[in-house]
C-alpha cells in the first residue's frame, strides 16, 4: 500500500540533538498503514504543540539538563519514556517496554490507531528476527495466562485467545496475558502496572519484517477491556492525569504520561476537541492555507490521527491543492534552490535548504497548526533528497494524519 526506502547500514545520526536509533539496521521495503480494521470530553486529551523536541542523542543514558527530564518524576507524576524510530529508515516510530518479574525488554511500535499491546514469545511458531528477544513467559514469576471465562475473546487451549488485523494486511495472533509492565527502559524508573498483554505465536507480513518487537496501542480504551494506557491512568498514585503527549522529531522523540513537560517544546500546547466514539482519536481539519491563502476547506471528511501510519493520507482533491501550492511556491521562489523529480526534491544545500519551503497551516477549528516542510517532506536515507511525506487516498478520501505530519 506503501512505499518506503529501505538500508541496508545502520541509518545516520540526523540531528545531534534527537535520539539515534538503536538498531543497527534499516525495515526492508514498505511504510505503514496502522490502523486497525475493525464524543466530546475523551478521557484521554490529545496535545497538539507547535513545537520541536529537544533531547539529547543516542540510546542510553541522557546527559546534562535532559537527564533530569527523562527520569519519572515522582514530585509531578509524570512518566517518560524515549521513543526511537524515523519516517524513512523504519517507517515507525516506537518505544521500549520492561514486563514481568524480572523485567524483560520487549521494543513495541507506538500506533494511536489501535489499543493492543502485543508481542512475539519464545515458541512462537511463525514470529520474524527482531530487536530484542522474545518474551519468555516462563521466565516472568508474575505473569498468568487469561483465562476463558469473562475474556472477551475466543477460547483456545484453555486460554484466551486474540486476532488482531490491520489496514495494510498485517495480522498478528496469539494468547492474553497478565503481567507487570512498565514504559521505557531501566533508566527511566517508571513505575509498573498490572495490565493485559498479547503473547503472539503468529505474526505476517510488516509484523514479521519488522525490527521492533510488537506494537503497542495507545488508542481510546478498548470495548471489552483497559489498554496499558489506560491502566496506566488509573495508577493514581504515580500518574497526575489522564494526559499523554507524543513528541515526535526527525529521529526519534519522547512520550510522556501524565501531562507533559514544557521543557520538550519551543511553542505553546494547544488543545482541540477530540471524539473518540469511533475507537479513533478523531478531529475535525477544517481548511488548509499557505500565507492566509486557502487551499482547501470543507474536503477533508473526517480525520483520525494515527502514529501508526507513516504518511499523511487525504482525499484527492485537498492532495492536488496541497501539492499545486507548494511547487507554485517553488516556481515562484527560484525553485526552492531544488531540483524537482515527481514528488521528491533534490536540495544541494542539504537541511537548511529545506528553509526556502514554504510552511502549510493546518486548521482545526480556531487552532492552527504550522505543518513543516521537515514534516510534510521526509529525507531519502543519506542523501540530499526529500519527497512528500503525504499522499492521494482517492477522491472524497477521508484524511489520516499519520507520523509526517505530528513531527
Amino acid at each position: 500500500l506503501k512505499t518506503r526506502a529501505s538500508s541496508g547500514a545502520r541509518p545516520p545520526h540526523a540531528c545531534a540533538r534527537c535520539p539515534a536509533p538503536r538498531d543497527p539496521g534499516g525495515e526492508p521495503g514498505r511504510a505503514r498503514r496502522m490502523a486497525r480494521r475493525g464524543g466530546a470530553g475523551p478521557l484521554l486529551r490529545l496535545q497538539l504543540a507547535t513545537s520541536l523536541c529537544l533531547l539529547a542523542a543516542g540510546r542510553g543514558a541522557d546527559s546534562g539538563a535532559h537527564a533530569s527530564r527523562r527520569m519519572y518524576d515522582a514530585s509531578r507524576r509524570i512518566e517518560s519514556a524515549q521513543i526511537f524510530g524515523n519516517v524513512d529508515a523504519y517507517a515507525y516510530y516506537f518505544i521500549d517496554l520492561l514486563v514481568g518479574t524480572p523485567p524483560q525488554r520487549v521494543s513495541v511500535i507506538l500506533d494511536t490507531g489501535s489499543g493492543v499491546c502485543a508481542f512475539p514469545c519464545s515458541g512462537c511458531t511463525h514470529c520474524g528476527h527482531h530487536i530484542d528477544p522474545a518474551f519468555e513467559f516462563g521466565r516472568s514469576s508474575s505473569a498468568s495466562w487469561l483465562p476463558c471465562a469473562g475474556c472477551g475473546g475466543t477460547c483456545l487451549h484453555g486460554k484466551c485467545s486474540y486476532y488482531q488485523g490491520y489496514t495494510e494486511g498485517s495480522s498478528i495472533k496469539g494468547y492474553w496475558f497478565e503481567d507487570y509492565v512498565s514504559i521505557g527502559d531501566t533508566l527511566d524508573h517508571n513505575p509498573p502496572v498490572k495490565a493485559r498483554m498479547g503473547c503472539h505465536n503468529n505474526e505476517n507480513n510488516l509484523f514479521y519484517t519488522q525490527k521492533a518487537n510488537g506494537i503497542l496501542g495507545v488508542g481510546p480504551r478498548g470495548r471489552t477491556f483497559n489498554t496499558l494506557l489506560q491502566e496506566l491512568f488509573k495508577d493514581r498514585g504515580h500518574v497526575n492525569e489522564n494526559i499523554c503527549a507524543i513528541c515526535l522529531s526527525e529521529w526519534g522523540g519522547r512520550l510522556v504520561v501524565g501531562g507533559f513537560n514544557t521543557s520538550y517544546h519551543l511553542g505553546p500546547v494547544q488543545y482541540v476537541p477530540m471524539k473518540t466514539h469511533t475507537g479513533y482519536y478523531g478531529v475535525t481539519v477544517t481548511a488548509m492555507s499557505l500565507a492566509g491563502r486557502t487551499l482547501a476547506r470543507g474536503v477533508f471528511g473526517s480525520t483520525m490521527i494515527d502514529s501508526g501510519t507513516t504518511y499523511t493520507y487525504m482525499g484527492a482533491e485537498p492532495y492536488r491543492a496541497l501539492r499545486q501550492a507548494v511547487e507554485g511556491h517553488c516556481r515562484a521562489n527560484q525553485g526552492c534552490h531544488a531540483k524537482q523529480e515527481g514528488k521528491c526534491w533534490t536540495i544541494a544545500a542539504g537541511p537548511a535548504g529545506l528553509a526556502a519551503f514554504p510552511t502549510i497551516d493546518v486548521h482545526l477549528g480556531e487552532v492552527v497548526l504550522p505543518w513543516l516542510p521537515k514534516a510534510y517532506l521526509y529525507r531519502r536515507g543519506t542523501r540530499n533528497v526529500w519527497c512528500y511525506a503525504f499522499e492521494n487516498d482517492g477522491p472524497k478520501a477521508n484524511t489520516v494524519l499519520g507520523a509526517s505530519w505530528m513531527l
